[in-house]
């Protein structure tokens, strides 16, 4: 599958764009009047908007590439929602989108916003386990996974993305530590996880995901939705605009299916 480049240091649109979600409902006037109408759960899709400025060549020549590769407006390509945290149940670590390893988890903690929406996570064995999810990005994405952290005593934990790891300090403290890079070179997917250290415990909360450098306020989720595996170009040309020597300006229409 192809998919829409990033720009940048790793965005997937400048400011300012349009988003325009549309829902469907199929509907049905019986014969004495009444009306039935029910949402078409595969008929919704969201319109994009993006515009760019000071495009280098690399960049231009990237996004005129998969427009040929589609052959225009014919075939669909990946695109990740710049505004989408694209972890699936960010809050709910019993879903099956979360991999814990022998680890056991438990809900309605205190969190760092004043809610009770934080989860204790202990690991009673004597290694290392995972709290993990798997997404469905390309390794050339750059992502930045976040999360809040809280242990009962001065410690290390790690964020890994593929076989990249940081390992970072916590404490009694809510802290709201990162990772940002690419993955692994041809990959389809990525796991993104949290390393908890033998014998010990930890709360987080908010994790996100972002196709992008740093982290934006954190969002929480359903089931996944920022993955968008059928999108399209709606233009049938790429207006490109010389700027200067080397940079371009250009407006993308795009239409992703959800």
């Amino acid at each position: 599958m192809n998919w829409y480049p990033q720009v940048g240091a790793g965005g997937m649109a400048q400011f300012p764009l349009q988003r325009k979600r549309q829902f469907r409902a199929i509907t049905n006037v019986l014969e004495g009047g009444e009306m039935i109408s029910l949402p078409d759960a595969s008929g919704g899709r969201i319109e994009w908007r993006l515009s760019y400025q000071d495009l280098t060549d690399a960049e231009t020549a990237k996004l005129t590439s998969l427009f040929a590769a589609s052959n225009g407006e014919a075939a669909s390509f990946g695109f990740v929602d710049p505004f989408a945290n694209l972890l699936g149940w960010s809050e709910d670590l019993t879903r099956t989108d979360w991999q814990l390893g022998l680890m056991t988890s438990s809900p309605g903690l205190s969190d760092p916003v004043g809610t009770m929406r934080a989860w204790g996570v202990q690991n009673a064995s004597s290694a290392e386990q995972m709290l993990s999810q798997t997404l469905g990005i390309p390794g050339e994405y750059r992502a930045c996974f976040s999360v809040y952290v809280r242990g009962d005593s001065a410690g290390t934990i790690g964020l890994i993305r593929d076989a990249t790891r940081t390992n970072l300090p916590v404490g009694p403290q809510w802290k709201r530590i990162q990772i940002s890079g690419t993955g692994v070179s041809g990959g389809t997917q990525s796991t993104f996880s949290v390393a908890i250290a033998a014998n010990s415990s930890v709360r987080v909360f908010g994790m996100q995901v972002e196709a992008q450098p740093w982290p934006s306020p954190y969002r929480p989720t359903g089931v996944a939705a920022g993955i968008l595996q059928e999108t399209r170009f709606t233009c049938s040309d790429l207006a490109m605009t010389s700027t200067e020597p080397g940079l371009t300006a250009c407006q993308v229409n795009l239409v992703s299916r959800v």
